[in-house]
């Protein structure tokens, strides 16, 4: 008797894997395991998938700062932000609102590589508030913009070009002139304005021998250099308005020559027939001299400068006109035996020709009334002079107004008839002929 099994015909169970592949002639499944599925799976179903992406988070400048317009154009600088994807890009826009519905620009740039991202605008109008934010893209995912900031350009501001006063061009000063600009006009709300005053051996300004910043005077500012000029040099000098709480800074003044020479210790003077000129207070320049000690020439000595309104004096030794006055007085310093001697010379009168005639090699010292030892004081050519005008320094105190001077200026002695002379100040020379 059969039993039924053996009635059966054994078949292999093949499973749904087996069946398909017996159907196909071939592997109908692979043999990974489903719980560590292969990498080009993996890979495969990533690049299937969209970035996702987080906002970047602004840092500079700080929310409500204030740019000062001069620091433009302005960079903008964001901590970057999540992305599951490189190759992030960063959408910066700027607006005139904070709904940003007036963008002013729009900037697209690379995520940078320092965990931070900057982008540089262009420059915006001054004096305005400005609203900033950003967003990045990755891999097809846009993000949302990050929280707005708001910074402020400051207004536009600029500074006049001073003109300058003194030294002007080819005068001669002391080893430590005071160098005078006039005050510029302003355009803008300007802060406080300081003067920057430089001093070269050159024209160009290359290089810079001594320079100084001094705070703005009334109508004008001046500024004395700290230490002494080099002697006998020509030098050119010019200066230019300084606006620091603003960074802006105007144009430079016309250059200005000038000529050292030696200076006078006013303190150290012996006075003959005068005051001491070292208290009195300095408001006016020698602009110009011209001198020949040449007799037969007349033996001229003018000196021209600014007039600084000083006050008249009425006139005490007579004359046709009892209301004439005089307003200044030529000086002369010379250095006898190593002293500096000086006294107050010329009359001056206003409308006249600023010019004295017999002041001759030969007649300068006895024409002076100083006494001795000016008075047979012959200077040699080239000996250095000493030259100033101070308001009425004569005859006081009857005949005394303001206790003010003018520069000392040193030229050396010069006299055509012992030496060639090249008259460079032909102005004063044609005044002393008429």
């Amino acid at each position: 008797m059969l039993r039924s099994d053996d009635m059966v015909t054994r078949v292999p169970v093949l499973g749904v894997c087996g069946i398909l592949a017996a159907a196909l002639g071939g592997s109908a499944c692979s043999r990974s395991n489903p719980a560590r599925p292969s990498q080009t799976d993996t890979a495969a179903a990533a690049a299937a998938l969209t970035a996702s992406v987080g906002a970047p988070r602004p840092a500079s400048p700080a929310n409500r700062a204030t740019i000062r317009n001069a620091d433009q154009p302005v960079t903008l600088v964001v901590g970057n932000g999540f992305s599951t994807k490189a190759g992030a890009t960063y959408t910066f826009e700027v607006a005139a609102d904070s709904l940003f519905a007036t963008t002013v620009q729009t900037k697209e740039v690379t995520e940078g590589t320092t965990g931070q991202t900057s982008v540089r605008l262009e420059t915006l109008a001054p004096g305005r508030d400005y609203y900033w934010h950003v967003r990045s893209t990755s891999g097809g995912t846009t993000g949302v913009f990050s929280a707005a900031y708001q910074f402020t350009v400051g207004p536009a501001i600029a500074l006049g070009t001073p003109a300058p006063i003194a030294p002007l061009n080819g005068a001669q000063t002391g080893l430590r002139p005071t160098l005078r600009a006039s005050n510029v006009a302003r355009q803008g709300p300007a802060g406080p304005v300081s003067y920057r005053f430089e001093v070269s051996t050159s024209a160009a300004f290359d290089p810079i021998l001594i320079a100084g910043t001094v705070d703005e005077g009334t109508a004008e500012t001046g500024y004395i250099p700290a230490a002494d000029l080099p002697i006998n040099a020509t030098l050119y000098w010019r200066a230019r308005a300084v606006d620091a709480a603003n960074a802006v800074t105007g144009p430079p003044s016309a250059p200005q020559s000038f000529t050292t020479s030696m200076a006078i210790d006013l303190t150290k003077v012996v006075y003959l027939k005068g005051p001491d000129l070292s208290s009195w207070k300095e408001t006016g320049r020698i602009v110009e001299i011209f001198q020949d000690g040449n007799a037969a020439l007349g033996g001229p000595m003018c000196i021209k400068f600014t007039d600084p309104g000083w006050p008249g004096a009425r006139w005490i030794y007579g004359g046709d006109d009892p209301s004439f006055e005089i307003f200044a007085n030529q000086w002369y310093f010379a250095r006898i035996n190593g002293v500096w001697y000086g006294g107050p010379g010329e009359w001056m009168y206003r409308g006249a020709a600023t010019c004295k005639a017999g002041q001759g090699t030969r007649t300068i010292g006895p024409d002076s009334g100083f006494g001795q030892p000016f008075s047979s004081w012959v200077p040699k050519p080239g000996e250095l002079v000493g030259y100033a005008v101070s308001a009425s320094a004569r005859a006081l105190p009857q005949m005394a107004t303001v206790q003010e001077r003018t520069d000392v200026v040193l030229l050396p002695w010069r006299d055509s008839s012992l030496q060639p002379l090249q008259p460079v100040h032909g102005q004063l020379a044609i005044e002393f002929a008429r």
